[in-house]
């Protein structure tokens, strides 16, 4: 029973520190921002959209760039909206923002 309980562990801390992202709390990333930080902040990328819900998007790196991550105090990341004119990028240390367009603006 003990060996049970102790590979039950062993693969708990493993999956926990799969979504934990090189990140400082309390900061609002661009996943485009998280990926530069660290490449193997992908996994805390996936693990945050699965948990808000939404597995297929998980699975497709290539959309991830209209998307904002909010890194909480545990290091795990959260969801923390979707940006329809994509993420503006504001320097180290800073909130990442949803880019806003205005009227006659092109991509």
């Amino acid at each position: 029973m003990k060996f049970i309980t102790t590979i039950a562990t062993i693969a708990l801390a493993f999956a926990g520190s799969a979504s934990a992202a090189t990140c400082t709390p309390g900061v609002d990333y661009c996943s485009k921002t998280l990926q530069d930080i660290d490449s193997n902040n992908e996994g805390a990328i996936k693990s945050a959209l699965t948990i808000d819900g939404e597995p297929i998007l998980a699975n497709i790196p290539a959309v991830w760039h209209q998307y904002i991550f909010h890194c909480n105090s545990d290091k795990s990341l959260t969801l923390a909206g979707g940006c329809a004119g994509g993420c503006e990028i504001t320097g180290q240390g800073k909130n990442d923002i949803c880019h806003k367009y205005k009227e006659g603006e092109e991509d």
